[in-house]
This record gives C-alpha cells, structure tokens and sequence, in this order.
C-alpha cells in the first residue's frame, strides 16, 4: 500500500509536470511571436527604406535599411531554435522568403 507521503509527492511531482509543460509551451508560442514580430518589423523597415530610397532621402533610406537588416538577423538567429509544427514552419519560411525578396532590393542602399 501506498502511504500517504508518497501519494502527496506524487501528485506534488505531477503538478510540476504540468506546470513545466505549460512553461515549455508558453516558451515556444512567445518564441513564434517574438521572431513574427522581427519578421513584420523588418518587412516595414525595409520596405520604409526602399521608399526613402526611392524620394532620394538617402541618409533615412540607411537608417530604415539598417534596422531592417537588424530585424532580419534577429529573427533569423532565433527562427532555427523555435519548436513549432510544420505548418507554422511553413508559414514563418514564406515569410522569410518574401523578406529575402524585399532584402536583396536594399543592397543598393548604402
């Protein structure tokens, strides 16, 4: 038979469990936000720039160019460690690949 003692930490180590679960997924969906965030930021950025670019206000061109190419690396650096489903792999990489698009127009803004 099982004592008492046994039983509560038992149940005590079963609650812990969970919680940590919890924790783990509350890591990866903040984790998933933070790196959609740096994507959109970087997207507006850089898409501020190429507009700047374009007005011939070259030295806000720079300035939005280099904050773009922050955000990018930002999100790159941490879009490998993420543990997120296919799917939102999938999407997160379509949005990686419109940035690039967008990214490689900025080369010309030194």
């Amino acid at each position: 038979m099982i004592s008492k003692e046994l039983m509560e930490l038992l149940r005590e180590s079963d609650r812990q469990v969970k919680a940590a679960k919890t924790a783990i997924e509350d890591s990866s969906k903040t984790g998933m936000h933070f790196v959609n965030l740096e994507l959109d930021l970087s997207l507006a950025f850089a898409e501020r720039a190429l507009a700047s670019f374009s007005a011939g206000r070259l030295d806000k061109a720079k300035r939005s160019a280099s904050a773009a190419k922050e955000a990018y690396r930002s999100a790159r650096k941490f879009f490998h460690k993420l543990s997120v489903t296919a799917g939102e792999r999938k999407q997160m990489q379509a949005k990686l690949a419109q940035l690039e698009g967008v990214m490689g127009k900025l080369s010309g803004v030194k």
